[in-house]
């Protein structure tokens, strides 16, 4: 459902009135009915400022409806199985890729951009002192993610917060330990016509935003492991589109991934047990996203898809890039080569102190074989 032009907008309502729903009358305690006004009112702000300041787009910036999105790079997967590394070291290209930070993701309006632009350029002959602050406000909203996923307000980052604030993503989890009860935003591509038309309309508008900003004359280039449940309309959007998807055992993906989800839980909802049905539901997700990608990785050409190992990316980083520019047929320039020699030298210095396994999930060995044992067949994962 959208009231306005999905140029402008895009809201789907029953998703935000489910959320109120569930923590304010279905499963009520004092702290979930607290969480669920939160949740309303921070959607409620945001989408405001958005729609207001996409509407000065249109009269400031109508040029950007002329950009044209010529073969986009999306970095898709499974979540934990290396995107962000991946995503990271291909933003050193710089000169040939633009792509979002996580504020460009939830506030995703020319005009905003121009605003912070402009303060930004102040607060660098002042002392950076709205810079320091920025960073405090990191700290404190994501600092227990920095063994499992650094981020911030300024980092790179994948366009999900766009997506969670229009309703249509099964992120809304993050913040709501009943993800079972939004089953159909784990495949948007299974929404019904009628709303899939209005989200490719708002997100190829938003794209188009993004690049008029950032720099119109590059490859736009994202990263999106939710969008594993909207390859078909990737495609519809961008028929040239090239997907990089990075594969991982099952075993090892699917407890990381519900390990750094669940992370906001301790903290909102701490009656939620790790063994429990709720955090299993996370992997239940995650097997949707690998049957999905199976079925629709036919329906691109050769030289638009690659399937890149987990553990190929993490052993030989720069070997793997070069390769990926190669099968995507991707220009390799020296400045980029050097940047790659330097980052991935630094990275092989790196070693995670995240651990996560199964059993602390209570995950079932077996059902996660029987439901994808054509993953482990493919790629030769040990059982």
């Amino acid at each position: 459902m959208t009231f306005l032009d999905a140029n402008i907008f895009y809201f789907r309502f029953q998703t935000h009135l489910r959320f109120i729903y569930l923590h304010c009358f279905k499963h009520f305690t004092i702290r979930r009915f607290f969480i669920g006004i939160l949740y309303a009112l921070t959607i409620l702000i945001v989408s405001l400022l958005n729609i207001v300041t996409r509407l000065i787009d249109e009269l400031l910036f109508p040029n950007y409806r002329n950009i044209h999105i010529k073969q986009p790079v999306f970095i898709i997967s499974n979540p934990r199985s290396g995107t962000t590394f991946l995503h990271r070291l291909m933003c050193l290209d710089d000169n040939k890729f633009v792509y979002n930070l996580l504020y460009h993701t939830t506030f995703p309006s020319i005009t905003l951009y121009r605003i912070i632009q402009f303060f930004s350029t102040i607060d660098n002959k002042t002392g950076k002192n709205l810079f320091r602050l920025l960073e405090w406000i990191n700290s404190k909203m994501f600092g227990g993610w920095d063994d499992i996923h650094a981020t911030g307000f300024n980092k790179s980052e994948e366009d999900e917060g766009l997506h969670f604030i229009s309703g249509i993503s099964a992120s809304v989890g993050l913040v709501t330990p009943f993800l079972s009860e939004f089953k159909e935003l784990y495949i948007p591509d299974k929404l019904d016509e009628k709303t899939k038309t209005y989200i490719k309309k708002y997100y190829k508008s938003t794209i188009q935003r993004w690049m008029y900003a950032l720099g119109s004359d590059k490859i736009f280039l994202s990263k999106t492991v939710m969008s594993s449940g909207r390859l078909e309309m990737l495609h519809e959007i961008f028929p040239d589109v090239k997907i990089i998807f990075l594969i991982r055992n099952p075993y090892q993906a699917i407890p990381s991934f519900t390990s750094m989800f669940a992370e906001p839980w301790s903290l909102l909802h701490p009656d939620i047990k790790e063994h429990s049905e709720e955090y299993r539901e996370w992997g239940e997700l995650g097997i949707q996203y690998y049957k999905y990608f199976n079925e629709q990785k036919q329906n691109f050409k050769k030289e638009n898809l690659i399937t890149v190992a987990y553990t190929d990316l993490v052993a030989h980083p720069k070997e793997t890039v070069i390769k990926i520019y190669e099968q995507l047929k991707l220009e390799i320039t020296p400045e980029f080569l050097a940047r790659l020699e330097v980052a991935t030298s630094t990275a092989k210095k790196y070693k995670s102190t995240h651990s996560y396994s199964l059993e602390t999930y209570g995950f079932n060995k077996a059902h996660i074989y029987e439901e994808l044992h054509f993953i482990f067949d493919e790629f030769g994962f040990e059982v």
